[in-house]
């Protein structure tokens, strides 16, 4: 799940200024980086006694998946772990440096565009066969690639989902969750006439604002860059999103008015007191909600895909992250292994059942341990949305400039800008950002 480092990418862009440099970091080949052509089908035998360094937000079964990796292949790990909001700048810093000492980095899937261009991690396109990236959920995939370009493999699968409250519906006569954004506003309605705010959502001015918006932008059939790279989402799709959005709470008055300050954990929070009826928020919030130290609506509630509108059946913002390597590795046939490792069920199976990260390999599903272990019958549930994924622009840049995205629509909810107004605003201060980065 994303989480951002605003305050680090500030600094890096104040230094890539200062340094004549663009705000995308640009690593040059070091002179001992290996040539030779990856190999997905080498034999992992000829790699023993080669040592791979690691830099991610690890945890502990991500270090035991470590010991386990050592042990078939014969290939010695070295870990750096760091907090998530460490990690963007451990990287970046390797890359300006020219550092080799780093092999294999975890990515976020907005991260994309900004170490492919940026030339900080290893494109592997034409190494990862079409047949072997076909396992995984479609979501994931998409989230470890940029322009066409395959960068990685996805450690899990995650995207927002629909959740609902079963009793809050019955009480406005509501008998099953809605499928389309229309219904959902038509149900709303309903749930207010009874006293009941219908939703809650995480409309702090912060990322969690834009996952939102990019969930409904792709469900009106809106897109943010044309095929030119021109900002288009102050029109079509983009435009009638947002204009939901502030109808929502300020027309029908069906959401809940904390939601200007809430991020995800308030609006879970919320939805586990029984506050709200209806909620968008990410998988691993489910236990949780049906954990009785921690929720009063135990049993109350049901999970399923988030409403599309026309043709769209779905539309769920992405948070998934992978693995890639990076550009300067000496090791890069080690660190492919491991990458191979990281999509095998040994890994994504034991990283559900200890860590509770959903699979991105499809057939992990069928595991007789997951299965069993799925009391509450949620898996297959999770498992369809990640059909309907969809990420938010990973353009080199997006970091710096998804602030400015995130303030125009919090203006545009506090009704100081009309929602046209809040997007024309946001198109140009972001065209100016990227003509700025060129």
């Amino acid at each position: 799940m994303f989480r951002k480092r605003k305050f680090v990418c500030f600094l890096l862009l104040v230094f890539f200024l200062i340094a004549g440099c663009s705000a995308v970091p640009e690593s040059k080949s070091i002179q001992n980086e290996e040539t030779k052509p990856l190999n997905w089908d080498q034999s992992v035998s000829s790699l023993k006694g080669e040592t791979i360094t690691v830099l991610w937000t690890g945890d502990p079964q991500r270090k035991k998946s470590l010991r386990l990796f050592s042990k078939k292949t014969g290939i010695k790990v070295k870990e750096i772990s760091v907090d998530y909001n460490s990690l963007y700048n451990k990287i970046t810093v390797a890359a300006l440096s020219n550092s080799s000492d780093i092999d294999v980095i975890e990515m976020d899937n907005i991260w994309g565009g900004q170490f492919y261009e940026g030339n900080i991690v290893t494109d592997l396109t034409n190494v990862i066969p079409k047949d072997y990236l076909d396992k995984f959920t479609k979501s994931s995939v998409e989230s470890m690639s940029y322009d066409n370009h395959v960068l990685g493999i996805p450690l899990y699968s995650s995207t927002k989902h629909f959740y609902w409250n079963k009793e809050l519906l019955r009480k406005a006569n509501i008998t099953s969750a809605p499928k389309t954004w229309k219904e959902f506003k038509e149900d709303s309605k309903k749930l207010k006439e009874k006293g009941i705010y219908a939703s809650g959502w995480s409309w702090k001015q912060a990322e969690s604002l834009v996952s939102d918006y990019v969930t409904l932008l792709y469900a009106f059939d809106g897109r943010f860059f044309d095929k030119a790279g021109k900002p288009v989402f102050n029109q079509g799709g983009g435009l009638k999103a947002l204009q939901y959005m502030v109808d929502l709470l300020n027309k029908d008055k069906t959401v809940s008015p904390a939601s200007l300050q809430w991020t995800e954990s308030d609006v879970e929070n919320a939805f586990s007191s029984g506050k709200i009826a209806m909620m968008t928020n990410w998988e691993g919030i489910y236990p949780e909600v049906n954990d009785p130290k921690k929720s009063s609506v135990v049993g109350k509630t049901d999970v399923g895909l988030i409403p599309g509108q026309g043709k769209v059946k779905s539309a769920a913002v992405t948070g998934t992250a992978g693995v890639a390597i990076a550009k300067n590795s000496k090791n890069k046939a080690a660190a492919l292994a491991f990458l191979k490792f990281i999509g095998s069920k040994e890994f994504q199976v034991p990283y559900y059942l200890k860590a509770g990260w959903y699979p991105s390999l499809e057939t992990a599903y069928k595991d007789s341990e997951l299965l069993k272990a799925d009391t509450i019958g949620k898996l297959n549930k999770i498992k369809e949305q990640y059909k309907y994924g969809v990420d938010r622009p990973n353009a080199p840049g997006y970091v710096n400039w998804s602030d400015i995205l995130a303030a125009e629509l919090h203006a545009a909810l506090r009704q100081q800008k009309t929602p046209k107004e809040a997007l024309n605003s946001a198109v140009k201060k972001i065209e100016e950002a990227i003509k700025g980065n060129s």
